[in-house]
């Protein structure tokens, strides 16, 4: 059984006269993606919608999903999160890129119908996933790895 996400991280540099418009900057990181499994897998067959938007740090949970797998703690902490927050973008991309169209230091958040939203408006629940998901973050990439000796990442 295989299961397999397919996407693209933002459009061929070829389209020089779209990216110098600025209004264009978030839809030439706009790609489509989708889920598929091979007739092998269980949940072959099993449909998403690949209208959905999604950032790429969600889509082993969505692919959890897709298979209706059992999940971990790390999973379902991202799935609920994406119900809140269905794509991201962090501000390294604007210093790599040298981008001064999005401001610097400024996290791109997107919501279930492709519109840019606010941290400001974010409801509570909204703001500690986005907090918490800092701190795993952080954890896994620069901190102790106190989640290490946990089960949160562990698959049942």
């Amino acid at each position: 059984p295989i299961t397999v996400v397919f996407y693209g991280d933002h459009l061929p540099g070829i389209y020089s006269s779209a990216s110098e418009d600025d209004n264009n900057s978030l839809a030439l990181h706009l790609t489509d993606y989708f889920i598929w499994s091979n007739k092998a897998s269980s949940s072959q067959g099993n449909e998403i919608d690949n209208a959905d938007y999604s950032s790429p740090n969600f889509f082993v949970a969505q692919a959890a999903e897709h298979m209706n797998a059992k999940v971990s703690p790390y999973l379902a902490f991202l799935t609920q999160m994406h119900e809140k927050i269905s794509a991201m973008e962090p501000p390294v991309v604007n210093n790599i890129q040298g981008w001064d169209r999005i401001p610097e230091g400024r996290n791109i958040y997107l919501d279930a119908d492709g519109n840019p939203m606010a941290e400001s408006d974010f409801d509570t629940e909204t703001k500690q996933l986005l907090a918490d998901y800092q701190l795993i973050q952080y954890d896994i990439t620069a901190g102790k790895n106190y989640l290490k000796d946990t089960d949160f990442m562990q698959l049942p």
